[in-house]
């Protein structure tokens, strides 16, 4: 299962790949993998490549590429089989938080599976500090069981952050293989 954003695309032989994953490892419940940025002309302006799948961080931060998310049904039941629909921009952090919290297998594929279209009028752009905010405050509060400041944030993701730099420039650098 998957839902995908109006601007956004898999990309060739994505669910393929996701199908298999799934096939190969029974016990895997939810997968993602790596982004490419593209502009409203469908041209590539970046790529993001994520670490290994690391549930700690994913209750401080979420680094989770939403048009790269896939999950099998019993994940979704397990969480309810539905959406919080009242979110307008958190709605796929709620939901892997939701699949993390019931410790679900969720694993990173090492592959670029969709790509994430960048333009001056999306929604994540435009809301993000009006509406955004307050929805990622909310979901860091159920996922910590408290409120934290930026500060502690910052200290928490920070060795994600540099695995996440240190993975993208060895990928640059050509000394990193994903699989395509």
């Amino acid at each position: 299962m998957a839902y995908l954003n109006s601007d956004d695309v898999y990309l060739p032989g994505t669910l393929n790949y996701v199908a298999t994953a799934f096939t190969e490892d029974q016990e895997l419940d939810v997968v993602y993998g790596h982004r490419i940025i593209i502009d409203e002309q469908d041209f590539e302006i970046g790529r993001w490549i994520v670490p290994a799948h690391d549930a700690d961080v994913l209750r401080w931060m979420d680094w989770v590429p939403q048009e790269t998310l896939f999950w099998r049904r019993r994940a979704w039941e397990r969480i309810g089989g539905q959406l919080d629909e009242s979110l307008q921009f958190a709605m796929d952090w709620d939901l892997i938080s939701r699949f993390d919290r019931m410790s679900l297998k969720i694993k990173r594929l090492n592959r670029f599976l969709g790509a994430f279209r960048l333009h001056s009028n999306q929604k994540t752009l435009a809301e993000m500090s009006l509406t955004g905010e307050h929805e990622i405050r909310m979901i860091r509060r159920r996922n910590l069981g408290r409120d934290v400041d930026d500060r502690e944030i910052r200290r928490r993701v920070f060795g994600y952050l540099l695995r996440h730099s240190m993975l993208d420039l060895c990928w640059r650098l050509g000394l990193v293989d994903l699989e395509s």
